[in-house]
Parts: structure tokens; C-alpha cells; sequence
């Protein structure tokens, strides 16, 4: 009896262990990582960022010629409460305009800090990549996905800037609420998401099915209450956003939900994962996930308007969920392969409609 537990023991198949640190780019793996980062990161520090070039490159010239110390101070004395004060720091984004006072104190052009600013958060979301299981698929989806480096990673930097802040602490420290909450003071879209984590955290992850089935009903609550949250906080961002839903289809809900069907793979496959630090993380980012594409399926026939940039964090959180999946039977291999068909099909019709222009012309 003895001799027979020994020999199943002997013939179990050791964990995989992950390759992290430098010894990673000691590997043919790590080798294409580095030089897809290098060649990306070289085209953002370099290459030319003309107003007529670059959507939105005029709109953060303004921000930061715009604001400064005085600014600041005059934000704090127009405050008419102290809950609307509170409130104001994430609906005027006081994380991002800190950021701004924090460059231009230091004599950095308008032009210059929008360049550092592009260059560092795309620095912080590979370094996040690096903590996944499998890196490079991260950064190819990163590289691919039209919403990803080509849009907040390019131009609208401050979604970009705010989903690095979240995803390091994820992936680096463990940490999902905090950093998505420190996101939401960068860009307003990610108070959604961090709703939905800190709903995850409460019910904790010894009871996955509750938090999930709590994280949904936070969605659609929020979904439905969106039309009033607007007109209550959304001040100058309704103008801003005025025609975002026009494009808020069945066709988008549908690629959405393949995005999605990567979070529901990485829940499947690690639900009965060992409780650690790292695997506590990666499942209340499923979880929230999750809860962004039921806020966006109530959202579509409730209040279309509340539709936003918060379909954005959809597919920006695939390159950190993908490579986390495992591939523990054809079922999960499958549905994984689905969604990388649906990112090539979104990347296709995304080629041919200009988006990585920038990055391919000569």
C-alpha cells in the first residue's frame, strides 16, 4: 500500500514554475518581449506627435498649459461642500491634474510632458505583463488590440495612464482595489470597476459564487442608476461624452462577450486554485470583469449613455487575463481560441480602418 502511494507520487507531474526576473529574458520568450517593447517604446519616444497627427494631442497641450498651482487652489475655494469637494476629486480627476502640476514644476513643455507621460505608462503596463504567467502573450495582445496601445496607450493617455496605476498593483502588488481606486482619481471611467472589485473583496474569495452573483447585481444596480449619477456628478463630462453610445451595438455587445469568455476561462480554470496572495488578485479582477460586461449589457437597454469609455477597461483587461488562463481541458482550449479569433477579427477591421497608422507608416 505504501510502495503504490509512493509510486503515484513519483509519477504526478510537477507544477510548472513560472520564469520571472531577469532570468526571463534569458529565455526565447523573454528575448521577443524585450525587443516588441523595445521597438514599441522607441516609436512612442521618438516619432513625431503633431496636432494633426495625433487625435486629442491639442486637448492635452491645453490641460497642461492649463494647469497649475493656480488651478489648483482655485479648484479648492470654488468647492461648495465638503462631500461635493470629495466627490469633485475623481469627477475633475485631481490624480491627473497632480500629475500635470507635478511635470510642469519642473519646467517640462506641454509638448514634452505629454511624450514622457505616453512613455511611461506604456513602461509601467509591460512591467505589470511581466508578473502574468505568460508575458508575451500580454504584450501582443497589448500591441494588437486596437484599444489598448493604440488608442490609451497613444492618445488618450489619461485612461492609459490611470489602467497602468490599476494593473500594477494588481499584477505587482496584489493589490486590485487600491490601484483601481487610485485609477478612478486619473480617469473617472475606472470608478465603475473598482464598485465591482470592492463588492468582490467584501464577500471575500472563499465564497467565489456569492461574490460573483453580488458583483452582477452591483453591476446592474449601478447600470440602472447610471441616467441619475450622471446628471447628479457627470458635469462637464456629459458634454464630453454626448454621442459616445451612438455606437453602442449588438455587434459590440457580442465582441465584448468574447472578451469577456477570457475572465470566465480564468475563473473556471483557477477556481479551486490554492488561496494565495497572487490568485486572490487575479480572481477579484475576473470577478470585476465580469461585472463590466453586465453593467454594459443593462446599460444598452436602460441608459445607453452610461456606455462611456467604461467599455474600454473590457478589452484593456484582456492582455492581463489571457495569458492567465490554463489549459485544463479541450473545452478551455477552445473557448480560449474563440477569443483570440475575436481580437484578430477587432485588430482586421481595425487595420483597414487606419488605427495603427502611426506605428506602421515609415
Amino acid at each position: 500500500m505504501q510502495a503504490t502511494t509512493m509510486d503515484n507520487t513519483a509519477q504526478q507531474k510537477a507544477p510548472a514554475r513560472r520564469v520571472t526576473g531577469f532570468a526571463y529574458f534569458m529565455t526565447p520568450s523573454g528575448w521577443a518581449f524585450l525587443a516588441l517593447a523595445t521597438a514599441a517604446i522607441s516609436i512612442l519616444a521618438f516619432r513625431e506627435r503633431s496636432v494633426g497627427l495625433i487625435f486629442d494631442q491639442e486637448a492635452y497641450i491645453n490641460y497642461f498649459r492649463s494647469t497649475d498651482w493656480h488651478w489648483l487652489v482655485q479648484f479648492y475655494r470654488n468647492r461648495e461642500s465638503d462631500m461635493g469637494f470629495l466627490i469633485s476629486l475623481i469627477t475633475e480627476e485631481l490624480g491627473w491634474r497632480s500629475w500635470v502640476i507635478l511635470l510642469n514644476a519642473f519646467g517640462v513643455t506641454p509638448e514634452g510632458g505629454i511624450r514622457i507621460t505616453v512613455v511611461l505608462l506604456n513602461l509601467i503596463v509591460m512591467y505589470a505583463l511581466l508578473q502574468t504567467r505568460r508575458p508575451l502573450i500580454g504584450l501582443v495582445l497589448w500591441l494588437v488590440i486596437p484599444y489598448a496601445l493604440a488608442t490609451v496607450g497613444l492618445f488618450q493617455i489619461r485612461q492609459g495612464f490611470g489602467l497602468a496605476i490599476a494593473m500594477l498593483f494588481a499584477c505587482r502588488f496584489n493589490r486590485p482595489t487600491l490601484g483601481m481606486g487610485l485609477a478612478s482619481f486619473v480617469h473617472t471611467t475606472f470608478a465603475v470597476p473598482t464598485a465591482f472589485l470592492l463588492t468582490a473583496g467584501f464577500f471575500g474569495e472563499k465564497k467565489k459564487a456569492r461574490a460573483l452573483v453580488a458583483v452582477s447585481v452591483v453591476a446592474v444596480v449601478l447600470a440602472s442608476a447610471a441616467r441619475f449619477l450622471f446628471a447628479t456628478y457627470g458635469g462637464r463630462r456629459i458634454d464630453e461624452y454626448t454621442g459616445y453610445q451612438e455606437n453602442f451595438t449588438i455587434k459590440l455587445l457580442a465582441l465584448l462577450l468574447f472578451y469577456t469568455m477570457a475572465s470566465v476561462m480564468v475563473l473556471y480554470s483557477t477556481w479551486r486554485s490554492p488561496d494565495t496572495a497572487r490568485q486572490n488578485s487575479l480572481t477579484r479582477v475576473s470577478m470585476m470583469h465580469v461585472g463590466l460586461f453586465v453593467y454594459l449589457v443593462v446599460a444598452f437597454f436602460v441608459f445607453p449613455f452610461a456606455k462611456g469609455r467604461v467599455w474600454y477597461c473590457v478589452p484593456l483587461l484582456l492582455p492581463f487575463l489571457a495569458p492567465e488562463i490554463k489549459f485544463k481541458n479541450a473545452a478551455v482550449l477552445v473557448i480560449t481560441f474563440g477569443v483570440f479569433v475575436a481580437v484578430a477579427a477587432d485588430a482586421t477591421k481595425s487595420y483597414f480602418e487606419g488605427v495603427y497608422h502611426y506605428f506602421l507608416m515609415p
